[in-house]
């Protein structure tokens, strides 16, 4: 029961939170400066309800850590099954790579495409067809090394997301216009990396059930913000990819003995 209205409750804080963000981005910010109001209500809502879900999740993760032996291995901690799993990664991973050419063909029509760009759209393949090929991988041979790298390809593409935002972000005071996506960015590298955990024998089912709704819940909130529909695709196809996890994870606890 859990594995379903666990995700389905974040999924509806999300679109709360989305909303709230929405109304904070159309009366919070001056139009012509970029500027915030102070002291707008709505912007206290958004933090206050955010912290309340973050909390919440907070609470299932830990509980989920304590009342279960943590899973040996990806098999037995994710339950995949051979044919649903790699073929629902096969989509995601097909919309991530053809959201990721869009994006690199945007943003090339001036033909003035930064190395930055140029770094995000191969790193963002990249990780689109690893979440495919890691799926595919796992059930012709999970011994193989290649498995081990394709997982961590997309924690390295989080995390060069993460720095390219900073780096974009450097001269930006207001920390408002870009908190609730770089908060998105960090909580899907740590819940892609923890997935990794479980193939190094590194299990961590609280931490990674934690970042696995705290990345959906942010990246639904991120998609208020000003992205192209390319961003907000990538977003959209790590949102889903978090969701199922989570839910494969949760529903393959297995309960300590007492």
């Amino acid at each position: 029961m859990s594995a379903f209205f666990v995700p389905f409750f974040v999924v509806l804080a999300g679109a709360v939170g989305f909303y709230l963000r929405l109304m904070e981005l159309l009366n919070v910010f001056e139009p012509l400066t970029g500027l915030p109001m102070r002291g707008a209500t709505i912007t206290y809502v958004l933090i206050v309800f955010s912290v309340l879900v973050l909390s919440l999740v907070l609470i299932f993760a830990v509980r989920a850590a304590i009342r279960h032996n943590p899973p040996n291995g990806f098999e037995n901690a994710f339950g995949t099954d051979p044919l649903s799993y790699p073929f629902i990664c096969s989509i995601i991973g097909l919309i991530w790579l053809g959201a990721t050419i869009h994006f690199f063909l945007e943003a090339n029509v001036p033909m003035a495409l930064r190395s930055t760009e140029v770094y995000f759209s191969i790193l963002s393949a990249l990780s689109a067809i690893s979440v495919t090929f890691f799926a595919i991988e796992m059930y012709q041979d999970s011994r193989r090394k290649m498995i081990f790298a394709l997982s961590m390809v997309p924690t390295l593409f989080m995390c060069f997301w993460l720095i390219m935002m900073y780096r974009q972000n450097a001269s930006n005071p207001i920390l408002l216009s870009y908190v609730y996506q770089c908060l998105a960015i960090i909580s899907s590298a740590l819940g892609f990396y923890f997935t990794s955990g479980f193939l190094y024998n590194k299990p961590a089912p609280g931490k990674a059930i934690f970042f696995y709704f705290a990345a959906v819940y942010f990246c639904i909130i991120t998609l208020a913000d000003d992205h192209a529909m390319s961003i907000r695709i990538i977003i959209s196809a790590i949102i889903v990819l978090n969701l199922m996890y989570a839910s494969m994870l949760i529903r393959n606890l297995r309960r300590k003995y007492s």
